[in-house]
């Protein structure tokens, strides 16, 4: 049976971002004194960014700050589409199924990049950082666009590209695609994800290519 509703991560998920919260952080911690390696955040990056201002150690008291000069600085960015991502949501849009945005970037940084790369309405739910009180991998977010959706959380994949996005979908109930290069296979193999694919439009591919035989779903293009 397809999915009845795919709800999508943004960051590593539909836009190639990586890099661009890598140089938005150095200029934030840069202002504590903190100095962030390549290597720490390629290791130990997570949307989770009270966790990765604990662990650098950023005082409590200064993780909202520090996540607003963040939001400042992705917003003067200008992501790119990673490949067939949009072509994917498309498909997945032609074929019935319903599609939501969760992500821990705030509102005013993905908002005006929906409308940049042509992706405004595609998404009929969008759930952000700032519109709940408990970020991932709490499950509020997630829950939330499934209630707009009306769809139970076991008629819904999750796709994300961290094992913080793993963990919401298995505490909201729901399942996950693993994608994109963020995390290394072997991570996502040790936490619990059964395959990693390269991107969205190759999830898709396998996806649509299950459910047809058994659905009758057309798989024209």
């Amino acid at each position: 049976m397809p999915p009845e509703a795919v709800v999508f991560d943004w960051d590593g998920t539909i836009v190639d971002t990586l890099g661009m919260i890598y140089r938005a952080n150095v200029v934030v911690l840069g202002r504590h004194g903190i100095e962030l390696s390549r290597e720490w955040f390629r290791e130990r990056y997570t949307p989770d960014w009270r966790k990765a201002y604990a662990d650098l150690g950023v005082p409590e008291e200064l993780w909202e700050e520090t996540a607003q000069h963040w939001s400042a600085e992705m917003g003067r960015m200008r992501p790119r589409a990673l490949p067939w991502a949009r072509g994917g949501l498309r498909r997945l849009q032609r074929h019935g199924i319903r599609l939501g945005l969760v992500t821990a970037s705030t509102r005013a940084v993905v908002e005006p990049n929906l409308a940049r790369l042509n992706l405004t309405g595609v998404f009929e739910t969008a759930w952000y950082a700032d519109d709940v009180e408990h970020g991932k991998p709490h499950p509020e977010g997630l829950l939330r666009a499934l209630a707009v959706l009306g769809v139970a959380p076991s008629r819904t994949v999750y796709v994300g590209d961290t094992v913080t996005d793993l963990e919401m979908a298995q505490s909201a109930g729901a399942a996950f695609a693993a994608v994109g290069a963020t995390t290394s296979d072997a991570v996502f193999m040790k936490a619990g994800a059964h395959h990693v694919w390269p991107g969205v439009g190759a999830w898709v591919d396998d996806l649509l290519a299950d459910i047809a035989p058994s659905s009758g779903v057309s798989l024209a293009r």
